[in-house]
């Protein structure tokens, strides 16, 4: 990676990703990859945003190594963007269990690379870390109200013991996309888990308020927002919970490796924070009101959890 440090980086990434171009249609996918995604994630460290938005938008954009990668339909679903925006709950399904795809073998070897990273690995753990939030605070407190904000399907909800054994008073899932609702709803029939379509803008504005909770969690949502945004939204979760209520928060860490082929190969921007950021986002909450606060990061060390207890 020696032509990373070079002044002219971008001139010599272009020749770079013909050269990886050229062996990935002859077959070879693993040590290639691996070094697409090393060198996308130091070029992204060594440039200014402005220099590697403009890398992103002319030359990966542009290079056919994109059409190849493509074939990978993990890729390819997060670069169109079927619903309309990125992120959605169909791409994170991609990630939660790895699936045959029914895609030629080159696209269907990239994406099981793909599904070995640091990030999907974090997203897994973040589904099982979310699952056992809800079965704590079952033991905790009988028939708990728990509330997920930008829910998408809910995985992390099939795993629970607590919403298996019907030991959750009152869920909330709320989505401002229908389409994951409805497969919530297909998911979890009856009366355990109650959709609800609304926007985070509208809980930001104080237009949209929930009955208190015990526990309210976000998994993927502080990603996409700005840090203005989050302290607002964090103050407005906070303002719903319960006396011992927890409100859980996870986000991405500014060490991530993924996020290179994520920003230049599948136009998938993150909002990315480190520790002080995300206690950041409890400001302007009255710390009086606070009866802890915990910060931790995941067993691979990409995703940041805040964890704030209301007194």
């Amino acid at each position: 990676m020696d032509w990373v440090e070079r002044s002219d980086a971008f001139l010599q990434a272009d020749s770079w990703l013909n050269d990886i171009h050229a062996r990935m249609r002859s077959g070879q996918v693993e040590a290639d990859m691996a070094a697409l995604y090393q060198g996308l994630y130091w070029l992204r460290r060594k440039c200014d945003r402005e220099e590697w938005h403009v890398f992103c938008l002319e030359s990966t954009r542009a290079h056919p190594l994109r059409e190849l990668l493509h074939l990978c339909p993990y890729s390819r679903h997060s670069y169109v963007r079927p619903r309309g925006y990125a992120g959605d709950a169909e791409l994170i399904d991609y990630v939660y269990s790895e699936r045959s795809t029914g895609a030629p073998p080159l696209g269907q070897a990239i994406y099981r690379f793909l599904f070995q990273q640091t990030g999907p690995r974090s997203v897994r753990e973040r589904r099982l870390i979310l699952a056992r939030e809800i079965d704590t605070i079952a033991e905790r407190v009988k028939k708990p109200r728990v509330l997920s904000i930008a829910c998408g399907h809910l995985r992390e909800a099939e795993l629970s013991r607590a919403v298996a054994e019907r030991r959750v008073g009152q869920f909330l899932a709320v989505d401002q996309d229908q389409s994951s609702l409805d497969e919530v709803a297909r998911q979890h029939p009856g009366n355990v888990v109650r959709t609800v379509c609304d926007t985070v803008r509208s809980i930001v504005l104080g237009r949209t308020t929930f009955e208190p909770q015990d526990l309210i969690y976000t998994a993927g949502l502080y990603d996409y927002l700005s840090q203005c945004t989050a302290q607002r939204l964090t103050q407005r979760l906070f303002g719903m919970l319960r006396p011992g209520g927890r409100l859980v928060i996870a986000n991405f860490a500014l060490s991530t490796p993924d996020a290179g082929y994520l920003e230049a190969f599948m136009d998938w921007w993150l909002v990315y924070r480190d520790e002080a950021e995300m206690r950041g986002l409890a400001q302007g909450i009255d710390p009086k009101q606070v009866g802890s606060m915990n910060l931790f990061r995941d067993s691979v060390g990409h995703v940041i959890y805040l964890e704030l207890e209301r007194r």
